[in-house]
């Protein structure tokens, strides 16, 4: 590599190096240094496109990480929990009290009641937070 394409390189990752985004700061800048990058792609050199395209990847499963926790809602984790152990409605009563409260939750007519939701938790062994919409 010449040496102008290692310094304009550098220059990129002192910015931002490429390691996994683990924040929503971290992420927020990665998409500042790519927009930068895009604002000059026509003069970026082939290690900066390079750098780029790594940094953009990065990005992208930072976003896509997140966006597929927020569409899990209470409702289709515990729909899937049940289906993974081969569960029904039935057997769930005892955390929701009554077959009559567990269908009103299943058909959308009921929201989880925080003891409802520790039992849950406790039941799957999984934290409360997962049984709260976010």
């Amino acid at each position: 590599m010449p040496e102008q394409i290692d310094k304009k390189y550098l220059k990129w990752i002192k910015k931002f190096p490429l390691k996994p985004i683990r924040s929503e700061k971290e992420n927020e800048f990665a998409g500042v240094v790519c927009d930068e990058l895009l604002d000059n792609y026509d003069f970026l050199n082939e290690a900066e496109k390079d750098y780029l395209e790594v940094l953009s990847t990065l990005v992208e499963e930072f976003e896509t990480k997140w966006d597929d926790e927020e569409k899990t809602t209470p409702r289709s984790l515990l729909l899937y929990l049940m289906e993974v152990n081969n569960l029904t409605q039935t057997d769930l009563i005892p955390e929701f009290g009554s077959s009559s409260r567990a269908s009103e939750y299943f058909s959308g007519k009921r929201d989880l009641s925080m003891a409802q939701i520790q039992k849950l938790s406790k039941r799957f062994s999984l934290s409360p937070s997962a049984f709260i919409p976010k």
